[in-house]
């Protein structure tokens, strides 16, 4: 049987043991929680540890001071170098681990330029979710017309997790295709290791930028991308549609009228990028895909 320190080690990865107080990661082992999807930390308000959508109090209340100690471990003790990500709102560890960040923005001329005063953070933990891509890899074999699939859910669902079942499905000898990520926040890279995958990662481009060397120097087959909705986005993906490459992307939503209420998605939609519209929602730790069709998508809009 466990302790309580093996037991937070084999929820936590070691990221986030190495940077979090012990106190904290052994309030996460006695919360309850059969697992760390993800680590919200408040401060003056309780740590919670969320586990198949459910909500887990580790009774730790955290101080201003103990939110920075933490973030600048995150940081490896440099803030500045993960200054650009964060003033969007997030810092990409390692493994794949995701950190959203809270606090007091400093605005000029309408943009971001700095965050102070944080208060709070996010921290989402990869493969939290046991997915099979298989549903997905059939539609994509099933369509010889060479047509997209968005997969979309609402937020913490498990859209990324699904996104990297596919890259090593698609990327794999029994399916053959040339596949490159385009890993924006470097969520996906960490957990795409694989000698015999025909698979290529930009880690770090903005969405559009990637896509658009995935279709004129890579010579992709089928490109990945996560969380798309500008239009900087729409208007890279719809030049890699006209090029013949498929894509398989992600978006927040919750239904397709959802999607379809949203411009950018309704452009995309009318030039025919995606023809397959995959909800996802959880069953437990599993991951459920619901496909529409295109012509699915018309009717119902």
């Amino acid at each position: 049987m466990l302790n309580a320190a093996q037991h937070q080690t084999a929820m936590l990865p070691s990221a986030l043991t190495e940077v979090l107080p012990s106190f904290l990661t052994d309030a996460v082992a006695r919360c309850g929680a059969r697992c760390v999807e993800e680590l919200r930390l408040h401060r003056g308000r309780f740590a919670t540890v969320t586990c198949e959508s459910q909500n887990y109090s580790t009774g730790v209340c955290l101080t201003e001071s103990e939110i920075q100690a933490i973030l600048r471990a995150m940081c490896g003790g440099s803030l500045y170098a993960y200054e650009e990500t964060i003033v969007q709102g997030y810092l990409t560890m390692r493994g794949g681990i995701r950190v959203g960040v809270c606090g007091s923005a400093a605005v000029e001329k309408g943009a971001v330029i700095g965050v102070g005063n944080v208060s709070g953070l996010m921290i989402r933990i990869p493969h939290a979710v046991a997915v099979s891509a298989e549903p997905i890899l059939q539609l994509l074999k099933a369509d010889r017309s060479g047509g997209g699939i968005l997969l979309y859910a609402p937020p913490g669902v498990g859209k990324t997790t699904m996104l990297r079942a596919i890259a090593k499905g698609a990327a794999s000898p029994a399916f053959g295709r040339r596949t490159v990520a385009v890993d924006t926040r470097g969520e996906l890279e960490p957990l795409l290791g694989g000698q015999d995958l025909l698979l290529d990662i930009l880690a770090g481009y903005p969405r559009h930028i990637g896509i658009e060397i995935a279709v004129r120097t890579l010579s992709a087959e089928l490109i990945l991308c996560d969380e798309i909705g500008s239009e900087a986005d729409a208007h890279a993906i719809l030049a890699a549609a006209n090029s013949g490459v498929p894509i398989v992307a992600t978006a927040h939503a919750k239904d397709p009228n959802d999607l379809m209420r949203k411009p950018v998605f309704a452009k995309m939609h009318r030039a025919g990028v995606f023809h397959t519209y995959v909800g996802l929602r959880r069953q437990g730790r599993d991951l459920i895909c619901i496909p529409s069709s295109r012509e699915d998508v018309d009717a119902d809009s």
